[in-house]
């Protein structure tokens, strides 16, 4: 049985979600990843949303932060020496996003992110050493794109997460 990778979406949400909860700025150093996951998951604790607690999201948002921020500092001009990259955080009522803004593509790497794998167990996947990560945040989220100019100002990748049903089914209101 193969796991199917959704394709991101050429929409972005952003207006739906409000003012954000939160923004950092982080160096596009190898470091920025373990910094994001670590702001993220306090943020959302500190949320004032009854999703605050579940673990579920915490641990999904914790694995795309990180990831987006590895791959803004491998495959972006924020990864170059005096690099940056700014993330936010939106609490909605019945989700969560992240979004990461990198300074753009460098040079001598494609204009936009490559698109994940159709399929997440492919066979020539197993022996890849690298190529995996936008599948996770597909996979971990229940929408993800990107922008990019001339359609939007600023390039970023962002992700959207449910609450998991667990803690929905557990009677706690979500809105």
């Amino acid at each position: 049985m193969s796991t199917v990778v959704p394709r991101p979406s050429t929409t972005h949400p952003g207006q739906g979600w409000g003012p954000a909860l939160d923004r950092i700025a982080l160096a596009g150093t190898p470091d920025a990843s373990a910094e994001l996951r670590v702001w993220a998951a306090r943020r959302l604790t500190g949320c004032p949303r009854p999703y605050r607690n579940d673990s579920d999201l915490r641990d999904r948002l914790e694995l795309v932060a990180s990831e987006l921020a590895s791959n803004a500092v491998r495959h972006s001009a924020s990864g170059r020496d005096g690099g940056f990259m700014v993330a936010a955080l939106f609490t909605p009522h019945d989700r969560v996003a992240l979004r990461l803004y990198d300074e753009g593509p460098r040079r001598e790497l494609p204009t936009r992110p490559a698109p994940p794998p159709p399929e997440l167990d492919a066979l020539d996947m197993h022996a890849a050493e690298s190529g995996r990560g936008i599948a996770l945040v597909a996979l971990s989220s229940i929408g993800y794109g990107f922008t990019a100019p001339p359609e939007q100002s600023a390039y970023s990748v962002w992700a959207e997460f449910a609450p998991s049903t667990r803690s929905a089914d557990a009677g706690e209101r979500w809105f």
